[in-house]
């Protein structure tokens, strides 16, 4: 019964958030792209399109916001305590390998101040 709850608020919150951010993009772009620039108005779902279309070109962060605090297993499944212990067994070398990962994982390429040069 716990289990099918969280997988339902789980499943509640990838749909309510693809929903809302759709209602807001077609507001915003009806009431002043349209009004603005002249374009066509756009339905609900054209909206929702555009959002997932800009969450797929940008990265996202409905899927990073989950992953940024580890799996999901690890959060449903381990404590808080777990997690503090598993860190401080880490060996130096473990914990650099950890926070390049999660840099890497997060982090724009060819970003200024990252070490590169943006206009590569």
């Amino acid at each position: 019964m716990k289990k099918t709850f969280r997988t339902l608020v789980i499943l509640f919150v990838l749909l309510a958030i693809p929903a809302l951010a759709g209602l807001g993009i077609m507001a915003l772009w009806n009431g002043i792209v349209s009004g603005v620039c002249g374009f066509a108005a756009i339905t609900f779902y054209q909206a929702v399109g555009l959002f997932l279309l800009g969450q797929l070109l940008s990265s996202g962060f409905i899927i990073p916001l989950f992953m940024g605090f580890g799996s999901l297993h690890a959060i449903r499944h381990h404590h808080h305590e777990d997690w503090r212990d598993h860190w401080h067994k880490m060996s130096d070398e473990d914990r650099r390998e950890f926070i390049q990962r999660r840099r890497e994982m997060f982090s724009f390429r060819n970003r200024p101040g990252n070490g590169e040069d943006a206009t590569k």
